[in-house]
């Protein structure tokens, strides 16, 4: 199978950079990211990001530190050497998403806070006692939506592929 156009790569890079731009993140830090997901290795240097989107040392430091803070990435360093090295996580998004409890447990729990302040007799009360209500029902759905995908990844490894077919050319 033969790599795709660098052209056809770079416009389908910022084309999905700009799907993750449209749901809130930050721009630069979806062009990093776009940039990790279609590199074959998932990991490049700061230098690799910096050339490939043309971009600057501080936005993409400051990119790479956004993805990192949001658990998309990891900062690694080669082995003896000093060469330092962003890569996206394997199995990125299930491992963002299995790593979002304690966020959506923060939520719930602030909530169930404002419901005992406020008390389920007013507006505002029934308003957090459904936020608490709508993160612990999240919460229990991404757990076994977590455990089922897991299942159909563990299967998928045990389940021969085929082999690819390319066209001829």
């Amino acid at each position: 199978m033969t790599r795709a156009d660098e052209g056809d790569i770079a416009g389908f890079r910022e084309r999905f950079a700009q799907i993750m731009v449209e749901y809130g993140m930050p721009r630069m830090a979806a062009r990093v990211y776009a940039a990790l997901l279609v590199s074959d290795s998932g990991k490049l240097s700061a230098a690799e990001l910096a050339e490939r989107l043309e971009a600057g040392a501080p936005a993409i430091s400051g990119a790479v530190k956004y993805l990192v803070q949001v658990r998309l990435v990891e900062r690694g360093r080669e082995p003896g050497t000093r060469h330092d090295f962003c890569r996206i996580h394997e199995h990125t998004w299930s491992h963002f998403v299995s790593r979002s409890d304690p966020m959506l447990a923060r939520v719930q729990g602030g909530a169930d806070d404002g419901v005992a302040v406020l008390g389920l007799d007013t507006p505002a009360g029934q308003r957090l006692d459904e936020t608490r209500r709508f993160f612990a029902f999240v919460r229990e759905e991404i757990s076994q939506s977590m455990a089922k995908w897991w299942r159909l990844q563990a299967a998928e490894r045990e389940t021969p592929q085929p082999a690819s077919r390319t066209s001829p050319t």
